[in-house]
């Protein structure tokens, strides 16, 4: 197998991994660039066989004590079939000075559905969220709204008749960024700064790829508001908010019917409701859940894996796990995770 070649134009990027049929909007240059702000660096490296691609990475880079170096692939690598994978992994992993590539392939398996076992690769806790909803964009509104939760079909409807919904750029970034604020101190959730979230606005806007805020509005008033990127077939709610007034106007469900008709529209196949929890009773994100499952879909699973590249890997993993149980333990006084 070649040396991964290394990719440096956004545009050749994006259409590199956009064409393979396990990919990410995480995979797209656009995210690399969002990170450089949380002090990753991105490298974008390319795997060939005899056969031809095999598989792309968007590699993040941070710097450990020691000369190491974290590695991850957030939601990759991108990939033409799953059983490719080891090899992928091998090839990636050369040069990198780190102490393991953490690796999240988007293979969208069924949610109870056992990980296929790699050799060489360990299963790992994941980064971004294990398990999410998708729905079936191709299918057209109507079929969509025959497949919600009776429910959810009702404020739908609701939403459509009292709120305004509208898909928006930069221009309404700051009503996106109160109601997401608003939101995160109500649910006790960490962030980032608002540069972060003005940065995957501007970043996703890329070569065959897009970044919008949906929102939905009563009388002028921003009620509910989200982020969306969209990229390789699908479109994925990131970040969100809602305020508490007017519920009668159902206005987060507006929201994301406004993204859904721009996807539709657009000609993605695929809305990705982007995190629900593994066990939702009990967790600190149930509510999330109810609100999510009502849209029907299919809740699928993301694997995860590491592949050890020194003996610093399983101590680091330790102490990275305790940080995080610790930081829950502060900011909502419970050791789970928010999607646990």
């Amino acid at each position: 197998m070649a040396e991964p070649l290394e990719v440096t134009e956004p545009e050749a990027w994006n259409r590199l991994v956009s064409g393979l049929p396990i990919t990410s909007p995480l995979q797209s240059w656009g995210w690399g660039e969002v990170k450089r702000l949380s002090g990753w660096t991105p490298r974008r490296l390319a795997v060939h066989g005899e056969g031809g691609l095999l598989g792309a990475a968007q590699v993040l880079l941070r710097p450990l004590p020691g000369g190491w170096r974290l590695a991850y692939a957030p939601r990759g690598p991108a990939l033409g079939r799953l059983g490719d994978l080891p090899a992928v992994a091998r090839a990636l992993a050369r040069g990198l000075g780190a102490t393991h590539l953490l690796l999240e392939p988007e293979a969208g398996l069924g949610a109870e559905e056992p990980l296929p076992a790699f050799p060489g690769l360990l299963p790992e806790e994941p980064i971004q969220p294990a398990y999410t909803l998708w729905l079936d964009l191709t299918q057209g509104e109507e079929a969509l709204l025959r497949g919600m939760k009776e429910m959810h079909r009702r404020n739908a409807r609701l939403a459509l008749k009292r709120t305004e919904l509208s898909v928006e750029g930069e221009e309404a970034f700051p009503e996106f960024f109160r109601l997401f604020q608003e939101t995160n101190r109500r649910a006790r959730l960490l962030q980032h700064s608002e540069d972060y979230y003005r940065a995957v606005l501007r970043a996703m806007n890329q070569p065959l790829g897009e970044a919008f805020l949906a929102l939905a509005r009563k009388e002028g008033e921003a009620l509910a508001a989200g982020l969306f990127v969209g990229f390789a077939g699908k479109v994925a709610y990131l970040y969100g908010g809602s305020s508490r007034t007017h519920p009668e106007a159902k206005a987060p469900m507006g929201m994301h019917l406004a993204a859904i008709r721009h996807a539709m529209a657009k000609g993605y196949r695929v809305y990705d409701l982007w995190g629900v929890p593994q066990n939702p009773e009990g967790s600190h994100a149930e509510g999330i859940w109810r609100f999510k499952e009502g849209f029907g879909g299919r809740r699928v699973r993301f694997p995860a894996y590491a592949l050890p590249l020194s003996p610093l890997y399983r101590p680091l993993q330790i102490l990275l796990r305790l940080r995080k149980t610790w930081t829950n333990l502060r900011v909502r006084g419970s050791p789970r995770d928010v999607l646990g």
